[in-house]
């Protein structure tokens, strides 16, 4: 019984030789964003990163995350066929004014990135006390 007469259709397959020849991609990181009181929690997914090959930087109110993928298959063994090319992650986010540039803080933890973009004292919000009289 052939796929023509299950109607299954087998779909097109790749030669190694192709597979090996597509460029590596550049994926886009999902990331949950979460405001608090005294600023915003970013987590982004990045499996297969480690934490020193991750990149975080600001530049002119920009923040840009990258990450270098560790080898998905070990350099011995090689594929028949592989669907994930990807090699790094990168985004980049424009920050608000009210952001503190100079107290983020980042921590990998199992393939999540944890950014916190602190506010800027002037940005906090701030309790006035009413006095009496």
């Amino acid at each position: 019984m052939n796929s023509q007469e299950t109607g299954v259709v087998k779909r097109e397959e790749q030669r190694p030789a192709e597979a090996a020849a597509r460029k590596p991609l550049v994926i886009v990181p999902p990331v949950d964003i979460y405001e608090k009181e005294d600023g915003v929690i970013l987590l982004a997914d990045m499996p297969g990163v480690s934490k020193e090959k991750i990149d975080v930087q600001v530049d002119k109110n920009v923040l840009t995350i990258r990450g270098e993928i560790g080898e998905v298959v070990p350099q011995d063994i090689k594929p028949l066929y592989a669907e994930f090319n990807g090699k790094a992650y990168e985004r980049a986010f424009t920050l608000s004014p009210d952001v503190d540039v100079s107290k983020i803080e980042a921590h990998m933890n199992s393939g999540v990135l944890k950014i916190f973009l602190p506010k800027a004292e002037d940005f906090k919000p701030k309790k006035i006390e009413v006095q009496v009289g």
